[in-house]
């Protein structure tokens, strides 16, 4: 039998040793660790730089929406019950109502601040709109009942109620979109006379109606001791639903809000004092209406404001930050010739601080308008001065008051 014959190596010709295969993979091991730690650290540059993005984004949009609730300050309202000449008075309001102006400014009271706030020196400001913000309509009154209680009828089908979907959907659900418990109903009688009244429920079918407290009571022309008051059944008049929405700085991380507990699981020790940028509807009594809170942006540090007034036939005047109280305090507090209704433009700044501490030392520059002269703060929780610091931002715009343009009083 015979046996194949095996081809020769070509002259000169080899395969690697153990030594050189050892080399070349130990070689490539360290190129590839190289370029492992370059796309790790590039990948974390990047979402690092993607999360400073997004909260830039988040600030400006939650911005966008405190600068529109400040121009619709007033509108369906009163900028100042207690000065207001259409105002029929006569009845008890309860604290909120007793005080009711378009806008209302003070400072964040001392033991809500947090730890941010007291050690690199802002002092933060929040802020009480009210006006119309859940509907842009007056609603027809058909004729209001005196009860007790005061039920208001309204038209069905006018534009109003068809807005929020009547008589398409005539349900209670349809009604508590805009006439929810807890909230202003405003009253104009054909006179142009104004009133307030609290929102107690709705009645629901093909005659829906509101049924408001006993308590501030509905002065009817026919009892009245003011000289003003609804006259007959308020046949032609009309009624909008008044909000009182607060701006605020708070920490979320209390325990009475649950549902944004996960914001704040696991990550640096700082993370736990962050406070954001909240929007919520008050009661009459100043109390939340639940479920009306909103976080409009997060790692809010500073929020401030600034006004512009006329006072009588004078020009406008910009108001230093330490006299916005004499303009935007408690109605009826205030001396003549101030009060909100005096308010023509305010400017708001917002100012918020990066996720994360990722540089080591402070820069201070002095604002050309009001605002906090920080580009960095500190998260030490005792030294402004010392590390880690965070990046600042801060927002500022003047939006003007077109609901108070021309009040005469």
């Amino acid at each position: 039998m015979m046996r194949r014959k095996l081809p020769s190596v070509a002259g000169g010709a080899r395969g690697f040793t153990l030594v050189e295969l050892m080399v070349a993979m130990v070689g490539g091991l360290f190129v590839s660790m190289t370029v492992f730690a370059i796309a790790k650290h590039s990948s974390s540059f990047s979402m690092q730089q993607s999360r400073i993005a997004d909260a830039t984004l988040q600030t400006t949009v939650g911005f966008e929406r405190l600068r529109n609730d400040i121009s619709r300050a007033g509108f369906l309202s009163t900028p100042n019950i207690v000065d207001d000449p259409a105002v029929c008075r006569g009845a008890v309001y309860p604290t909120w109502l007793r005080r009711l102006a378009s806008i209302y400014i003070e400072p964040v009271p001392l033991d809500r601040l947090s730890t941010e706030s007291t050690v690199n020196g802002f002092t933060p400001q929040r802020i009480v709109l009210a006006g119309s913000y859940n509907s842009g309509n007056e609603f027809a009154v058909r004729k209001i009942e005196p009860g007790p209680p005061v039920q208001v009828l309204l038209q069905p089908n006018r534009l109003g109620m068809v807005d929020i979907g009547y008589p398409g959907a005539p349900t209670a659900a349809t009604l508590s979109k805009v006439f929810t418990t807890g909230r202003i109903l405003r009253l104009v009688d054909t006179s142009g006379r104004v009133q307030f009244g609290e929102i107690a429920g709705v009645v629901d079918g093909p005659e829906p109606a509101i049924t408001l407290s006993v308590s501030p009571a509905v002065q009817f022309r026919s009892g009245s001791g003011v000289g003003c008051g609804i006259n007959g059944f308020a046949v032609g008049g009309v009624a909008n639903v008044v909000n009182i929405i607060r701006y605020d700085l708070r920490n979320l991380n209390d325990g009475t809000q649950p549902s944004y507990a996960p914001m704040f699981r696991g990550g640096p020790s700082y993370e736990s004092t962050r406070q954001e940028l909240i929007r919520e509807e008050i009661d009459l009594n100043g109390n939340p209406l639940e479920g009306t809170l909103e976080l409009i942006s997060e790692y809010a540090v500073d929020l401030g404001f600034s006004l512009f007034v006329s006072e009588g036939n004078a020009a406008v005047k910009a108001v230093s930050p330490a006299d916005v109280p004499l303009y935007a305090g408690v109605p009826g507090t205030l001396a003549d010739g101030q009060g909100p209704q005096r308010i023509r433009a305010v400017r708001a700044w917002l100012s918020t601080r990066s996720q994360e501490a990722d540089r080591n030392a402070q820069v201070k520059y002095t604002p050309a308008v009001p605002g906090p002269p920080l580009l960095r703060m500190s998260l030490d929780p005792k030294d402004p001065n010392l590390p880690p610091f965070a990046r600042v931002r801060t927002l500022q715009s003047t939006v003007a008051l077109n609901n108070q343009a021309s009040i005469p009083w």
